[in-house]
C-alpha cells in the first residue's frame, strides 16, 4: 500500500479468465497524457514534470525498500487520478529479490525503457528500474522516446552507447542533469 501505487482490491476467476479489481485512475496514462501534449504540440510545465516526477519516485522507492523490482515501468503503466496523481501499476512481471544487492536475470519489459545491463544480459537490480524511470521523465520533457530506432538491433545500439537527443533549452540544467544521472 502506498499512495503512489495503484490498489489491488481482489482476484477472482470467471470462467477461465483472472480477474483482478484495482482502483480505478480516471485521469488515463501518462502515455495517453503524452499523445495528448504531441497533438495539440505543447510541451509540459517544468513544475507539472517535476511534481509527477517525485510521486513517481516515491512509489519506486517504497518497492525497492520493500526488495520489489517492477521490471516494466513505462508510460502505459503510469495511471493518473483526475486531481493530477501518480499510480503506479501493472505489478505483473515485478521481481521479488531475497536480499536488496540480488540481481535478476532475465530479459522481459518493454524495449524503449530497456537498461543496458537487459540488453547485455547481465544482471540487474534497482538501477534498472531507476533508468527506466529517467527514460519515462525524457519522454514527458520531450514528447518522444530517449532512444528510439526501426529496429530490435537498433534500439539496443542505441541504449548501449546512452545517447539521446538534446532537451528543450527553456528546460532548466536542474531538470536535464537529474535525467542524465537516471541514464548512466
Amino acid at each position: 500500500r502506498h499512495p503512489y501505487i495503484i490498489t489491488y482490491r481482489e482476484s477472482f476467476m470467471d470462467r477461465k479468465f483472472l480477474c483482478i479489481v484495482m482502483d480505478y485512475a480516471d485521469g488515463g496514462d501518462m502515455y495517453k497524457k503524452i499523445e495528448f501534449q504531441k497533438n495539440i504540440s505543447k510541451l509540459m510545465p517544468e513544475n507539472q514534470l517535476l511534481d509527477w516526477f517525485v510521486q513517481m519516485a516515491l512509489a519506486i522507492k517504497h518497492i525497492h525498500d520493500n526488495k520489489i523490482l517492477h521490471r516494466d515501468l513505462k508510460t502505459q503503466n503510469i495511471f493518473m487520478t483526475s486531481n493530477q496523481e501518480i499510480k503506479i501499476g501493472d505489478f505483473g512481471i515485478a521481481r521479488v529479490l531475497q536480499h536488496t544487492y540480488d540481481c535478476a536475470k532475465t530479459a522481459i519489459g518493454t524495449p524503449y525503457y530497456l537498461s543496458p545491463e537487459i540488453c547485455q544480459e547481465m544482471p540487474y537490480n534497482q538501477t534498472s528500474d531507476v533508468w527506466s524511470l529517467g527514460c519515462i521523465l525524457y519522454e514527458m520533457v520531450t514528447l518522444r522516446h530517449a532512444f528510439d530506432s526501426n529496429s530490435m538491433k537498433g534500439l539496443v545500439l542505441k541504449i548501449l552507447r546512452g545517447t539521446y537527443p538534446e532537451i528543450p533549452s527553456h528546460y532548466s540544467q536542474d531538470l536535464k542533469d537529474l535525467i542524465s544521472e537516471m541514464l548512466i
